[in-house]
């Protein structure tokens, strides 16, 4: 019995370390060369157009807009879509029901994005994963790990912040 016991607490042991295994880390240089070769295929098949930004987002500008820049104090006001690089829209919003947000707590490739154009704008973002949510799984919308974000964004409004 005790023998038995033994045996079994050494194997419940070996289980929990198994278990707290940790992941491989998250190499972003490999997943931006992963998801620039699929952003750059999809557009070949797709006719879609874009620059490609330093930080590896591709653009669109759809509409420059006008008037000054937008910081990151400043409270935007946006309509977008937002797809999974290919066909199914995830969340839209459209004129009825403006998106309010402030920058510094958005995605890279959406803060890289709004910083080219100015309100009354409009721009199509190709976004690499790694701009992105990255290996993390969004629940709403259901964003899967490591997913390239499309998205097209119009700037209806910008509230400066006062000085």
């Amino acid at each position: 019995m005790l023998k038995t016991s033994g045996l079994l607490g050494f194997f419940l042991i070996a289980v929990a370390f198994i278990a707290c295994e940790k992941e491989a880390p998250y190499d972003g240089i490999k997943q931006l060369e992963i998801d620039d070769a699929i952003i750059v295929k999809y557009m070949a098949d797709s006719g879609v157009t874009a620059t490609k930004h330093s930080s590896g987002l591709y653009y669109n500008i759809i509409r420059p807009g006008a008037g000054k820049e937008i910081v990151q104090v400043d409270t935007v006001y946006s309509n977008y879509t937002l797809k999974i690089l290919k066909d199914s829209v995830l969340l839209s919003k459209s004129v009825d029901s403006t998106f309010k947000f402030m920058l510094p707590g958005y995605i890279e490739g959406w803060k890289t994005g709004v910083s080219l154009i100015r309100p009354g704008g409009s721009i199509r973002l190709l976004i690499p994963s790694t701009l992105a949510y990255q290996q993390r799984a969004i629940t709403s919308p259901r964003i899967p790990p490591n997913s390239i974000l499309d998205i097209t964004l119009e700037i209806v409004s910008v509230n400066k912040k006062p000085k």
